[in-house]
């Protein structure tokens, strides 16, 4: 296979300077626009008669002419060439802007809270590339549906994807202040007695819990974990922020679900001397399957979101 591979190789690199001699009207013209030597074009055209067992060319030391069968071979060689100088031509093109469609997903809490607000910014920048977007709260094999670029939250990306971390994200407890007025809630020990609306699907014989370590003065270095009791349990984060917004208890979501919702004041942070731990990490990645050279429209969509929301400084 080796050797057949070299002997096309030679074969396409053989009928390049056989048309650049027909074209230019002479070996020595050839030569000079190939950067090749004289007698380096005559070998490779003498081995191309050879390999043909044909005569393409008459040559005396004054003229040259095309054969009847180089003017047929040609025809046909010059069209391929153009093909080759075209397609090397658009690769480039495509190497040098970022252009075409770039298939990506996410979660769907994720792609409506963050990554779908910044489109119409990347669009800005990007007007030549289609970003197609699958938002699903599922595990996606890029692979097998064809993706370009995953966005996932996980503080253990997948080792065969290539990846960048993109920035890092916190969780909060909280509650309508209405829910919250007259409960004095001091440690995570009191959410038991409380309704709580986790987000998830529970497991036979594995109880929802919540984990809470210490950061404020009084409570570090201490752990806590709570088993969970409430009315609901869902696996949508934009489902339990409803929920929590009826005022039917407490939730704990990833800050940039509430964000909103926490400066305008529905919604209030409850235990703040406690940080939360997240049930899928703390950290936003770009994975991708790996590749040997990152096509522009996939390394202009990650910088983009570098960016946006990485911290500065």
């Amino acid at each position: 296979m080796g050797d057949s591979f070299l002997l096309q190789s030679q074969h396409m690199a053989d009928l390049l300077v056989f048309v650049k001699v027909v074209e230019t009207s002479g070996f020595t013209a050839a030569a000079d626009a190939l950067g090749l030597g004289k007698s380096a074009v005559s070998k490779q055209i003498q081995r191309l008669e050879r390999n043909l067992g044909v005569t393409l060319l008459h040559r005396t030391t004054r003229h040259m002419t095309v054969t009847e069968a180089g003017r047929v071979l040609y025809e046909h060689a010059a069209t391929m060439v153009r093909a080759m100088e075209d397609a090397s031509a658009s690769l480039s093109s495509l190497a040098s802007r970022p252009s075409g469609r770039l298939r990506m997903t996410t979660s769907v809490s994720y792609g409506k809270h963050v990554l779908g607000p910044l489109l119409p910014a990347f669009h800005r920048q990007h007007p030549e590339i289609q970003v197609e977007l699958l938002l699903v709260n599922r595990h996606v094999d890029l692979w097998e549906e064809g993706l370009d670029l995953a966005i996932r939250l996980t503080d253990d990306p997948h080792v065969a994807l290539a990846g960048r971390p993109i920035h890092a994200f916190d969780f909060v407890l909280c509650a309508t202040p209405r829910f919250l007025r007259g409960k004095r809630l001091s440690h995570p020990d009191q959410l038991a007695d409380l309704p709580c609306l986790p987000f998830g699907v529970s497991q036979p014989g594995h109880p929802m819990t919540w984990r809470f370590a210490g950061r404020s003065k009084g409570h570090e270095g201490q752990a806590c974990t709570v088993t969970l009791s409430g009315p609901v349990m869902v696996n949508s984060s934009d489902v339990v922020r409803d929920l929590l917004l009826a005022d039917m208890g407490l939730g704990l979501l990833p800050r940039f679900v509430v964000a909103d919702d926490l400066v305008a004041g529905r919604l209030r942070e409850a235990l703040p001397a406690w940080a939360p731990q997240g049930t899928f990490g703390s950290r936003a990645w770009a994975l991708w399957p790996p590749q040997r050279v990152v096509p522009p429209k996939l390394r202009a969509m990650v910088d983009f979101l570098v960016g946006q929301l990485a911290p500065q400084g």
